[in-house]
């Protein structure tokens, strides 16, 4: 199946690899923020940088566009009622685009309120990208930021860049991700909410008791906390989720950061399972050897003076 991505702005690269190494799905075609890819079905509702989701349709050069929709077979995929939905168009688009789908549709019927077929056109420079609407994330990610959290940290993940940390590990559902760094556990709240075991492991018990507090406010029901050091734990699991201490945030030297890295790195492999995931955080520009096959980099900005690397590693 071909799908298309509206992927959100933030970071591109980001949400290609979240497409690739979490959906399992080839992209075919990459144009501002519109991705197709190939692939089987997953579970679509867990996307963090993905916007909207759709069925894709076909794609045509704008000039083309209106013969393009009168010549589609808009029957084939209608369902009872639609909508039009126009993306990145100067000017609204919907209504004219609507009005030639209904003319090609027998009893036709548009609905502005749950309508049972969503079609989407995205306006990208000189090309137009239409899809048929699967699922739009609604998910409250802002709500979930640190200062918003009865347990609070200064030093947390965005709660979407924690859920695509989550997501490319490839973890499924029912299976068990380790942080080892987990802090007042940000990356474990967005894995609870997917359906994923937990497991959560910090050397300060304050640390310990925020994520505690934050966990069951969210009413995360699986999940387990222990004081360890990331270094020497032994928890089974089958994937790892880490954002370790970096920079101004910790109180390490820059030559004790890199040995905390190298001997996690050096731990985690004697953990994980071959050709399960390891995704961390590294601080920008710091280089670590380990065994692991290295998947995928992404260099992220967090802020004006600050970017860190994603780093998506595999146990051979």
């Amino acid at each position: 199946m071909y799908y298309l991505f509206l992927i959100s702005g933030e970071s591109p690269e980001l949400a290609k690899a979240e497409i690739e190494l979490f959906a399992g799905a080839k992209i075919k075609e990459h144009s501002g923020s519109s991705v197709v890819a190939e692939g089987e079905e997953f579970e679509r509702q867990r996307l963090a940088c993905t916007k909207c989701l759709c069925k894709f349709l076909f794609s045509c050069k704008t000039e083309e566009l209106e013969d393009k929709v009168k010549a589609f077979e808009w029957q084939k995929h209608y369902r009872e009622s639609f909508y039009v939905h126009a993306h990145h168009t100067a000017q609204p688009r919907e209504k004219q685009l609507a009005e030639i789908i209904w003319s090609r549709l027998k009893n036709p019927k548009v609905a502005f309120k749950n309508p049972k077929t969503e079609i989407d056109f995205v306006f990208e420079k000189e090309k137009v990208f239409c899809g048929m609407r699967l699922d739009k994330n609604n998910e409250m990610f802002e709500a979930r930021k640190a200062h918003r959290r009865p347990g609070f940290s200064p030093i947390s993940l965005h709660p979407k860049l924690a859920r695509a940390l989550v997501n490319m590990t490839g973890i499924k559902k029912g299976e068990m991700l380790l942080d080892p760094f987990c802090g007042t556990a940000g990356i474990l709240i967005e894995a609870g909410l997917m359906g994923i075991k937990c497991a959560g492991s910090d050397i300060d018990e304050g640390m310990l008791e925020k994520a505690k507090i934050n966990l069951d406010s969210f009413r995360i029901k699986s999940y387990k906390l222990l004081k360890a050091d990331a270094r020497k734990i032994r928890i089974k699991c089958n994937a790892i989720a880490a954002d370790p201490p970096y920079g101004k945030a910790s109180s390490l030297r820059k030559q004790n950061i890199r040995k905390l890295y190298s001997d996690f790195l050096s731990n985690a492999y004697k953990i994980l399972n071959k050709k399960s995931r390891l995704a961390i955080i590294f601080p920008n520009g710091l280089s670590i050897k380990s065994k692991f096959k290295t998947l995928r980099s992404i260099d992220i900005p967090i802020h004006k003076s600050l970017t860190r690397t994603i780093t998506i590693l595999e146990k051979n």
